[in-house]
């Protein structure tokens, strides 16, 4: 976070840094300036000049004294200036968002009088189903860049609250998730709510799987005195190792822990927490590296 001190005002402005430091109403402003820039109707100074008004939530004026204008206008492109700390450059010298975040800057959101929920910090409220699904439209987003995936994608994250005393009614346990279970039949009702949201939070969305994304395939995970290091999971592409053979990505891998019973039958092992299944995977992958190794081993022998 950036302390800003104008020294004509004497006021004292913070700035996020990047998109992990802005609260939801930033976050929303500054991804759908995003988008304009990943779809080229935006240049990247004309972001950043636009980005220092969403961030302080400021109007420019049309009118007013010259003087004064000309000492605001050298403030906000001062301010501009730090707008590149969202940025980084990659391996082709093009300028990058940065994705480092694990914290969901916008949990909630109400587009048309239904307040939808969606994944906390880290997804510790994320079920192993609607990850799975959630990646597949991420990379055919990735791909193909329609719009229409983008909501689909936000539409199966977020969804309304739990009514917990019907849930309580029917002998179900409370499992930390307040949302209800992802179920693929529902995603065109969460649609036709988030049809009312701006492409900011749209795209917010799909920005912080992203991260999320590239946290998981690097991630070094404290776990009973260890650190387990998911990297070994990926390849070079983010894809899992444990389904290169299937070609089907994390769907195989689903279907992989359903016949093999360890969760219970498929629909079980999707209601199964995202995390839960990456310990299974990550126990998994050590143990044929451990058998992989000693067959090498005696074959030298």
């Amino acid at each position: 976070m950036h302390l800003i001190e104008l020294p004509d005002t004497k006021k004292k402005l913070y700035q996020p840094s990047n998109l992990s430091e802005c609260d939801a109403r930033q976050y929303i402003e500054i991804c759908e300036l995003i988008f304009k820039y990943h779809t080229s109707t935006l240049s990247y100074d004309a972001f950043c000049y636009q980005a220092v008004y969403k961030l302080h939530n400021m109007k420019p004026k049309q009118n007013g004294n010259e003087v004064i204008e000309e000492n605001k206008m050298v403030n906000i492109m001062q301010l501009a200036e730090l707008v590149s700390n969202f940025f980084e450059d990659n391996q082709e010298d093009q300028k990058v968002i940065k994705q480092d975040y694990t914290n969901n800057p916008v949990v909630s959101f109400a587009p048309a009088f239904k307040r939808l929920y969606g994944p906390t910090d880290g997804f510790q409220n994320m079920k192993f189903g609607e990850y799975v699904t959630v990646l597949r439209l991420f990379l055919d987003f990735s791909a193909d860049q329609n719009t229409k995936t983008l909501y689909e994608l936000a539409a199966t994250l977020y969804r309304p609250k739990k009514h917990f005393h019907f849930i309580k009614k029917l002998g179900y346990n409370y499992d930390g998730d307040c949302r209800v279970p992802y179920n693929a039949v529902h995603t065109d009702k969460y649609l036709e709510i988030l049809k009312h949201a701006p492409m900011g939070f749209i795209y917010g969305v799909y920005l912080f799987f992203g991260s999320m994304q590239k946290f998981i395939t690097s991630a070094q995970i404290p776990w009973a005195g260890k650190v387990l290091d998911f990297s070994i999971l990926f390849d070079g592409d983010g894809n899992s190792k444990e389904s290169e053979f299937a070609g089907l990505g994390m769907d195989a891998v689903m279907l992989s822990m359903a016949e093999g019973g360890s969760f219970g039958k498929l629909n079980e092992v999707m209601q199964t927490p995202f995390w839960t299944i990456m310990i299974k995977m990550y126990d998994i992958r050590i143990r044929n590296l451990e058998e992989q190794k000693m067959y090498n081993d005696a074959k030298n022998k």
